[in-house]
């Protein structure tokens, strides 16, 4: 499956689903949540062994797609693409499914956002959530002339918060733990790292 393929399974997969959409607030039976984070990183040139010898721009982007069939629960995909650019060229696409719980209470029982105030509007509250992910991972490297692919999957667990930017905004952060595995020929990778990741979303409903 090619990226570009991957996108376009996702997205027909939301369009045949929004006919369905309803509903009353976030969260509820019938609405949808659309999200996601833009990361970049820069990284030095170092002398060390261990080290990559040169600079490099590492990208990744993020997005997700859930739609609650009940309340509070949320079931999609998520897509994850990793573009890194020095003398060694990586790309990387991992997609797969998602499901979340989001902590839905009365407004007035949520604890509100103190100091953020000012930024969200009087009436915001967190949305405390804890999400899932399995995801088929795809990887194409070149070094100089030589170009090697390697396929395996990846798994994200995490904790986090969605404070409400009006009726349908939110702004979120997650802390949580990612596995993957990809298999080079006959070998095999495996690694693990702790994540912290915020972005932007929305909740759509009519």
């Amino acid at each position: 499956m090619t990226a570009r393929n991957a996108v376009l399974a996702l997205l027909a997969t939301v369009m045949l689903a929004l006919p369905g959409s309803a509903l009353a607030d976030a969260a509820d039976k019938g609405s949808f949540y659309v999200s996601g984070q833009l990361g970049v990183n820069y990284y030095l040139k170092s002398g060390s062994p261990e080290d990559s010898p040169s600079g490099g721009l590492d990208l990744s982007l993020t997005p997700r797609v859930l739609y609650f069939p009940v309340k509070s629960i949320g079931v999609g995909g998520e897509l994850g693409l990793n573009m890194y650019s020095n003398s060694y060229k990586s790309t990387s696409l991992a997609i797969g499914p998602r499901v979340a719980y989001f902590h839905k209470m009365d407004a007035s029982r949520y604890p509100r956002s103190c100091g953020l105030t000012p930024l969200f509007g009087s009436g915001t509250y967190w949305m405390p959530f804890v999400g899932l992910t399995l995801q088929y991972l795809m990887e194409q490297s070149k070094y100089g002339s030589v170009s090697s692919t390697a396929s395996g999957y990846r798994g994200r667990v995490g904790v986090g918060a969605a404070p409400m930017i009006g009726d349908r905004g939110t702004t979120f952060i997650e802390l949580g733990f990612q596995t993957q595995s990809v298999k080079y020929g006959s070998a095999s990778q495996t690694s693990n790292k702790i994540y912290l990741e915020a972005g932007f979303g929305a909740f759509l409903y009519r």
